[in-house]
C-alpha cells in the first residue's frame, strides 16, 4: 500500500486536511498540491482582536462617516477544487496592512507608521453557490527596509469542505515581488481586471484548493 502524507506534515506546509476527509495516496496528494495555490506563512499579525464590523467592505466601518485612507480596490474571484469544480460555502478569512503599511494588531508597534481608525483591516467572506467571492478594500502599503521590503500583499486563510489553505495574494507587475521571487505567472499573483464598479481598480484572484 502506498504511504499517506500525515495531517501534521500538511499543516506544516500551510495546507490542512479537515477531519473526515478521505485518505489519499501520497502521489495523488503531491499532484494535487502542485496544481493548487501555494501555501504561505500565516505571518505575525493575524487579527486576534477585530472590529465588530467584518463585512466585505473594509473601507467603511459602521458608524464612521469617513472612509479608510488609500486607493479603493475591488478583489474578486472563484475558489475551485483541484479539478476546476467551484467550491460553494468556502470561508475566506483575510487581513492586510493599511495604506501606510501598518496592521491593526497590538504586536505591530511601528509608531512611525500611522494607524487608520476608519480601516476595518480584516474581513470574513463566503463563496456563493458558484464558488465566487468579492470584497472591497484599499491597496495595502509596502513596508520594510532595504532588501527586507515586503511586496504588497493580502493574507488569507481559506476553509473549503475538506481542506484549509493559508496563503497570501500578491499584486501584479510590482518590482518588490522580486524580493521574494514571486513571478507574475504564479498562482499567488492576482490579475488586473476591468472595474466592477465605476472607476475602482479591480483585481481577479482565483484560488485552487487541493482537496476542495
Amino acid at each position: 500500500m502506498k504511504t499517506i502524507l500525515s495531517r501534521r506534515r500538511m499543516l506544516a506546509g500551510g495546507i490542512g486536511i479537515t477531519v473526515g476527509a478521505p485518505l489519499i495516496a501520497q502521489d495523488t496528494v503531491i499532484d494535487r498540491m502542485m496544481k493548487a495555490t501555494p501555501p504561505q506563512q500565516l505571518g505575525p499579525f493575524y487579527p486576534v482582536a477585530r472590529p465588530l464590523d467584518q463585512d466585505a467592505d473594509l473601507t467603511q466601518l459602521d458608524g464612521h462617516d469617513e472612509r479608510a485612507e488609500g486607493p479603493l480596490l475591488d478583489v474578486y474571484g472563484v475558489v475551485r477544487d483541484f479539478d476546476g469544480t467551484p467550491v460553494p460555502g468556502a470561508k475566506l478569512d483575510l487581513w492586510q496592512a493599511n495604506v501606510h503599511g501598518r496592521y491593526m494588531h497590538g504586536g505591530d508597534d511601528r509608531e512611525d507608521l500611522p494607524l487608520d481608525p476608519h480601516f476595518q483591516g480584516s474581513a470574513i467572506v463566503m463563496t456563493d453557490d458558484d464558488g465566487r467571492y468579492r470584497f472591497r478594500t484599499i491597496k495595502p502599503g509596502i513596508y520594510g527596509v532595504g532588501t527586507l521590503v515586503r511586496p504588497r500583499h493580502i493574507h488569507f486563510t481559506i476553509d473549503g469542505k475538506q481542506s484549509r489553505l493559508t496563503t497570501q495574494m500578491y499584486f501584479p507587475g510590482e518590482k518588490e515581488n522580486a524580493n521574494e521571487d514571486i513571478k507574475d505567472d504564479s498562482l499567488l499573483v492576482a490579475n488586473r481586471s476591468d472595474p466592477l464598479d465605476g472607476t475602482v481598480e479591480a483585481l481577479r484572484w482565483d484560488v485552487v484548493l487541493p482537496f476542495g
